[in-house]
């Protein structure tokens, strides 16, 4: 394997083509350009497993987004040892992961360049496959009408900075208590 080249995970299922023989295989790529994306690729195999598109998870994922780098480390510290995390560090990938990623729960600052977090957080409502993801968001500095804002947006929370990371785990906790991850 060449240096650089990444590491590959390949899961195999049935497939009957129009012969009604043949299997395909779908290779699992780690890495590539954006790090952590998973490409995929489909081959032929004769094996019988079982074909998973992604691994099965046991942790619910939790997209924070937020333009402070010091922010985005600190809820990595407090929310990684139980949920699996999306970072984003401007409103246009925080929206882009939410769509494509479909976490169970996104946090996001409002003060964050391309998009804010209430143009955020409306998209991920208009969007009917994101509709009911829960989103919270962050301010440093909120007025009455920031909060209304933010619930107009859909939001379901609006926390004020500096906050205490481990009450926001509690919150998020409470959010997704009745979603429950299997």
């Amino acid at each position: 394997m060449r240096k650089g080249t990444p590491a590959a995970h390949t899961f195999k299922r049935d497939h009957v083509g129009p012969s009604g023989s043949g299997q395909a295989a779908l290779r699992l790529i780690e890495g590539g350009a954006r790090g952590g994306t998973t490409l995929a690729r489909r081959e032929f195999s004769r094996s019988r497993a079982p074909l998973r598109l992604v691994p099965e998870k046991d942790m619910a994922t939790v997209l924070i987004g937020d333009a402070d780098e010091n922010v985005l480390s600190m809820l990595s510290l407090a929310l990684g040892e139980e949920f699996e995390l999306l970072r984003a560090s401007d409103g246009e990938q925080a929206l882009r992961l939410a769509l494509i990623e479909r976490p169970e729960l996104v946090v996001l600052d409002v003060h964050m360049p391309k998009l804010d977090g209430y143009r955020v957080a409306t998209q991920i409502r208009r969007n009917s496959a994101t509709a009911n993801t829960p989103v919270i968001l962050l301010d440093s500095h909120p007025e009455r009408i920031d909060v209304l804002r933010g619930f107009a947006a859909g939001a379901i929370d609006y926390i004020t900075k500096p906050f205490d990371p481990f009450r926001l785990l509690e919150r998020i906790r409470e959010t997704l208590e009745p979603i429950a991850v299997v």
